[in-house]
């Protein structure tokens, strides 16, 4: 049968008046990841019509050449968490696939309920490996690195002020465990997700001004990697910022 795409506006409206009613979060949402997928699993996929650049999970505005995307179900988000690049394969083929969105068990729980279910794929790459009609398909998958030769880079939300800041980032190896932010290069504050683990923007609440000085990052990938941005000045709203570095391979 064939899976309709979940952007999860609604979804992603629900958590987002749900974290501001709380003050937002700052948990951890990812502390549960164990890295056992880096190891061949089986299981099963369908496909969606959804995937786009401007994914609720991950913004992506670039992918790496032959890379397609995915939603992970979510049961299985903790583990393979937004941003997680996957080898899958089915038929004798092989297709690389990062995870920008999410299938929530609320709307496709005939399929989220089970155990060995895992991903929805962009349509381009379950058609790759079998005939859309099918709808599900047996495959094998592993996490392995993204792996890109560029850096790392943050993207400003709009509405910049001298004491508040909203940005996320993309084009990791790995997927984010945490962010933490410095303006002095050497005393670091961990911060929170803006609106909910499915969107990836994080704020910064600041009690002095954001809009001069300087602007570090140290970021944690899932598996405790990490690594501290160059200095990144000054923020305009809507800028991509190159965050000068990437974790290693």
């Amino acid at each position: 049968m064939k899976i309709k795409a979940f952007t999860l506006f609604a979804f992603a409206l629900h958590i987002l008046f749900t974290s501001c009613a709380d003050g937002g979060s700052s948990e951890n949402e990812d502390s549960s990841f164990t890295g056992k997928y880096s190891q061949p699993t089986s299981g099963y996929v369908t496909w969606y019509e959804g995937a786009t650049a401007s994914s609720t999970a991950y913004y992506v505005p670039e992918i790496e050449s032959g890379w397609y995307r995915c939603a992970v179900s979510e049961p299985k988000y903790a583990e393979l968490p937004a941003g997680a690049a996957i080898e899958l394969t089915a038929n004798s083929k092989t297709v690389h696939l990062l995870v920008t969105d999410l299938c929530p068990s609320s709307a496709n729980s005939n399929h989220t309920s089970k155990s060995n279910y895992f991903f929805d794929l962009q349509k381009e790459a379950f058609a790759y490996l079998a005939d859309l009609s099918v709808g599900e398909l047996n495959m094998t998958f592993k996490m392995i690195p993204y792996p890109t030769s560029k850096n790392v880079k943050l993207q400003v939300k709009d509405g910049v002020n001298e004491y508040w800041l909203s940005f996320r980032f993309y084009n990791m190896r790995y997927p984010l465990k945490k962010v933490e932010f410095s303006q002095d290069g050497s005393s670091f504050k961990e911060v929170s997700k803006l609106s909910g683990i499915e969107n990836n923007w994080y704020v910064i609440k600041s009690g002095s001004s954001l809009l001069s000085g300087a602007h570090y990052f140290r970021l944690t990938d899932v598996y405790n990697h990490t690594f501290t941005t160059n200095n990144l000045g000054v923020f305009a709203e809507n800028s991509i910022v190159d965050c000068g570095k990437n974790f290693s391979n």
